[in-house]
């Protein structure tokens, strides 16, 4: 009853700021290419959306939850907990102001012109860390999710093909002769649920790289803000917990929680 609950927690969670998962950069670099640098995505753009959805789920799960999500044994008991006893204090009091520290700069980058880029600031902190000896160079690499890191890397230009190709207009052609004449918000609607079925049987990240391109020309088509368009794409990417292959998380909990695929559509 307790893991459901934290992965939506945490999926829904990180639609607060940009680095929250990989959607948030993919849609904030959709936006700034295709205005060729004429529109921005702040640090916490998305807070205008996540945090109201946020606290529209813990309503609804504080309600609902107990009811709608099943009580079940786990498969898998843990015998013992990590023993954090051997690692010094310094560790853990330097780990957390690398942290809050990084987090600072890269907020400060939209008020502050010369600091470096969000990801040099990132590399930066790990980089402390691996000189300080919190770090060893083998768990620093062992961190890496290469699948995100490759996936990232090959579906953008992937992205950027639609844009440049017209395939992503030819989309968004289809898209409106489907809706017709219904109306700016009607059209959103549709692109909106076509997003949020599609990262229900695919990977959410591709689900955004593959369509916030669309929803950019949309957008051009029909007369919409694209920004506004691009991040309701973005939005509906992350609502990817109606199935166990929608996101990592999902899967993880299934063995440990003991929940089956029905589970998942319930809440």
């Amino acid at each position: 009853k307790l893991l459901m609950p934290l992965v939506f927690g945490a999926t829904i969670g990180a639609d607060i700021s940009i680095i929250g998962s990989p959607g948030n950069l993919i849609a904030k670099n959709t936006i700034e290419t295709f205005s060729k640098g004429s529109l921005s995505v702040p640090f916490f753009e998305y807070a205008k959306i996540g945090i109201p959805l946020l606290i529209a789920c813990s309503v609804f799960l504080y309600f609902f939850g107990s009811k709608l999500i099943a009580d079940r044994d786990g498969n898998t008991q843990s015998d013992s907990q990590m023993d954090y006893s051997q690692i010094p204090a310094w560790h853990r009091n330097l780990t957390l102001a690398v942290f809050i520290l990084s987090i600072a700069g890269m907020v400060a980058t939209d008020y502050i012109k010369f600091l470096p880029p969000m990801h040099i600031i990132a590399c930066c902190a790990a980089i402390v860390l691996v000189f300080a000896g919190v770090l060893t160079q083998k768990e620093t690499f062992n961190s890496f999710e290469t699948l995100t890191v490759f996936m990232l890397a090959f579906m953008m230009p992937l992205g950027a093909a639609l844009n440049s190709t017209g395939a992503g207009e030819m989309i968004a052609n289809a898209v409106i002769s489907v809706t017709g004449d219904s109306g700016v918000m009607i059209i959103m609607a549709s692109l909106w649920i076509l997003t949020w079925a599609l990262t229900q049987v695919m990977s959410n990240t591709a689900a955004c790289t593959l369509l916030c391109p669309v929803g950019w020309t949309i957008a051009q088509s029909i007369g919409a803000d694209p920004r506004a368009v691009v991040i309701a794409v973005f939005i509906a990417s992350s609502v990817a917990v109606c199935t166990p292959m929608a996101i990592p998380a999902n899967s993880m909990i299934i063995g440990p929680g003991n929940v089956k695929f029905k589970d998942f559509l319930k809440p």
